[in-house]
């Protein structure tokens, strides 16, 4: 059955574009075309949609401003804001209302790529235990701005270590947070690194994104006060595992973007965890216990006292802030990659990877059965084969960095 999606621009050119460049996915999408937010309402109401992607800045009605009503009228719409990146900073005000972004230009593998995953996706963070156990939650953290800054001068010619480490400067939690991953064993360096600069310089561009969002959701969440759970332990099993998962991406030889995109993932796959421990601690300890006593996994425990888990709850607010596909995926399925319909080498399978090892390595008591590799899946994406060569390259690494 064919899904049905609406494209609102009020630019006429854009419009054919889309048109033209759907045309190719005819067989899977139809599609509808409104020039402004009021014609979308309209069309909206005549017939039943899967999807919208609307521009950003529109005369009268913006982008954000038709997501907000859209998602009042039709909750279970997907909704996708076509911006500019410069426009984010607005958008972040406002991403209650927006499931994805996609920059500008509009690429079209970059779209076919959403929406060829939105309806796994959406299938999975629409369930509706899992939005009812999120609707429970009273707080979520909000959108860090200063990813965003990031983000832009990441994303200029040429980026500056000194005006990262300048923006890193505004927030003294993300100082203290990349001081302590460069001081870590994971980088070996003979002296301790106490400025920014120095920080930056010896952790890398790229990774200071994944440790800013990283670090700006802990900060949020690191009073939780729950027997058998430390915000702390969790945030150096965030480090470790998003270390290993660097590892396995360079051993792939995969591209310094979608490794940053994985060791991100890695660090944030447990933020939902978090969410509950501050927001239903109760629960949540419930859910600790019955894992540890009747030897389940903590996902297990969590469908049996809450309804869903804390991976479904993480990769909740993640697609709320229109947080890269592949990101939000391996948070969503690390650990059971065999629900995603991806089948290729990704981010998804290096963060599963990585959670078990890092698991292996460092046993969680507290958190019910360890997790295991999903062989059948490794097998699928072409990667079973090379498990020992990855293991034994972290042990290598993990011996020199003692």
């Amino acid at each position: 059955m064919k899904k049905h999606i609406l494209f609102v621009d009020d630019d006429p050119l854009l419009r054919e574009f889309y048109a033209v460049m759907m045309d190719q996915e005819s067989d899977r999408w139809e599609i509808a075309l409104a020039e402004n937010g009021s014609q979308a309402l309209e069309i909206l109401a005549a017939g039943n949609f899967d999807v919208v992607v609307s521009d950003m800045r529109m005369p009268k009605m913006d982008g954000v401003e038709l997501m907000r009503e859209v998602r009042r009228r039709s909750p279970q719409i997907s909704r996708i804001i076509i911006s500019g990146l410069g426009d984010q900073e607005e958008i972040a005000k406002s991403l209650e209302t927006t499931h994805q972004f996609i920059a500008k230009p509009v690429k079209p593998k970059e779209l076919f790529d959403t929406l060829s995953r939105i309806g796994k996706m959406d299938a999975f963070l629409l369930d509706e235990k899992l939005k009812a156990l999120v609707g429970r939650l009273d707080s979520l953290p909000s959108f860090p701005s200063i990813y965003l800054q990031i983000i832009r001068e990441l994303n200029t010619e040429d980026p500056s270590i000194e005006t990262i480490a300048d923006i890193a400067i505004q927030d003294p939690a993300l100082t203290a947070k990349m001081l302590q991953v460069a001081n870590s064993a994971a980088f070996g360096l003979a002296h301790k690194v106490s400025s920014p600069f120095d920080a930056v310089h010896f952790i890398g561009l790229n990774a200071v994104r994944s440790i800013a969002l990283s670090a700006h959701v802990f900060r949020d969440f690191e009073r939780a006060d729950i027997k058998r759970f430390s915000a702390q332990q969790l945030w150096n099993d965030a480090l470790r595992c998003a270390q290993i998962t660097r590892l396995i991406m360079r051993l792939e030889k995969i591209d310094e973007n979608e490794t940053e995109d994985a060791c991100t993932a890695a660090m944030l796959r447990n933020v939902g965890k978090l969410m509950l421990a501050k927001n239903l601690p109760q629960e949540f300890q419930q859910t600790l216990v019955l894992a540890t006593e009747q030897n389940l996994s903590l996902p297990e425990a969590g469908q049996k006292i809450l309804g869903a888990t804390h991976a479904g709850v993480a990769a909740y607010l993640f697609g709320l802030w229109g947080l890269a596909t592949p990101m939000v995926e391996a948070v969503a399925f690390h650990l059971q990659p065999a629900e995603s319909e991806t089948r290729s080498f990704s981010p998804l399978a290096a963060v599963h990877v990585a959670h078990v090892f890092a698991g292996e390595l460092w046993p969680d008591k507290t958190s019910g059965k360890p997790a295991e590799l999903d062989q059948d899946y490794l097998a699928a994406v072409g990667v079973n084969g090379q498990l020992e060569r990855w293991r034994t390259e972290i042990k290598k690494m993990l011996a020199k960095n003692a």
